[in-house]
C-alpha cells in the first residue's frame, strides 16, 4: 500500500518534468525578487508625525446647505419618480378600465340608436320621393 502514494508521486513528478524540463531546483528561486539595497526612511525625519487634534471640516455657509437640499431633492425625484408612475400608472389602469368600457358600452348603444333614427329617417324620405316620383 506504501508503493501506491510513491508510485503517483513520481509519475507527478515525472510529469512535471515534461512540461519544465530545464527547470532546475535552484532555478525556481531565481523569479523571486530580492530586496537588495536598504533605504531608510528615518534620515529624512526626525521625528514621526503624530495625530493630536481632531481636524473637522468647516460647517457650510447658507448657500451651500441650500445648494445640498436642492440636490438632495433632485436625486429623491430622480429615484422616485419612476416608481411614482408606475403607481400612477397601475391605479388608473384598475380604477378608469370599467368606467372606460362602461361609458364605451353607453355610447355605442347612443351611436347605434342615432344610426337608427337616421337611417329610418332616409330611408322613409328616399320612399317618400319615390311615391311621389311615381304619381
Amino acid at each position: 500500500m506504501s508503493s501506491e502514494p510513491d508510485d503517483l508521486l513520481s509519475k507527478a513528478d515525472a510529469l512535471m518534468a515534461r512540461h519544465h524540463p530545464a527547470r532546475a531546483p535552484a532555478a525556481q528561486y531565481a523569479e523571486i525578487p530580492v530586496l537588495e539595497e536598504v533605504v531608510d526612511f528615518a534620515e529624512e525625519r526626525d521625528d514621526p508625525p503624530l495625530l493630536t487634534e481632531y481636524v473637522l471640516p468647516a460647517l457650510p455657509d447658507e448657500e451651500q446647505i441650500k445648494a445640498l437640499a436642492a440636490s438632495i431633492r433632485a436625486s429623491l425625484l430622480a429615484g422616485l419618480q419612476p416608481e411614482i408612475d408606475t403607481l400612477i400608472e397601475e391605479r388608473l389602469k384598475e380604477s378608469l378600465s370599467p368606467l372606460v368600457e362602461r361609458m364605451f358600452d353607453e355610447l355605442r348603444g347612443e351611436l347605434q340608436l342615432i344610426a337608427r333614427e337616421i337611417l329610418a329617417d332616409a330611408t322613409h324620405t328616399a320612399v317618400e320621393q319615390e311615391l311621389e316620383r311615381r304619381k
